[in-house]
């Protein structure tokens, strides 16, 4: 079994980004007089607008075989062995995560770790995990 699960945007991250865009955009065209400021300007602000769309274009979560391969952006990447996750539970928390929307799922694994994750369809991405690994726990 292969799938990809494509990670739900809430529209507050798609509200960010656009404000982002435009104002990079603005401040470009409030600095274009001074060549330090406007170096300055794009460096930052562009790398940080590359990294937000980077999260909103290239967060996901696959399942193969035997792992569950997170991916958030360039930022985190995680291989989690299926056999390990004992706990999901559906819960609605704004701690970082690889997630781009406060409507995520847990999966514990080990005795104390978390990792939240908001795929797209949960109902079919829990019934994944379960169909690997039905010792799952779900809450």
């Amino acid at each position: 079994m292969y799938k990809i699960y494509k990670s739900k945007v809430a529209k507050w991250y798609i509200w960010f980004c656009m404000g982002m865009t435009i104002a990079f955009i603005g401040s470009i065209y409030l600095c274009y007089k001074s060549t330090w400021v406007l170096l300055i300007d794009i460096t930052f602000m562009g790398v940080c607008l590359l990294m937000i769309y980077d999260m909103l274009l290239h967060t996901d979560y696959t399942i193969n075989d035997v792992k569950l391969h997170i991916r958030c952006g360039i930022l985190f990447r995680m291989d989690l062995p299926i056999s390990k996750i004992t706990d999901i539970t559906h819960k609605s928390t704004i701690l970082s995560s690889p997630a781009l929307s406060a409507k995520r799922i847990g999966l514990k694994y080990g005795k104390t770790n978390w990792v939240y994750v908001s795929p797209k369809n949960q109902e079919d991405f829990i019934s994944s995990l379960q169909s690997i690994n039905p010792k799952i726990n779900i809450s």
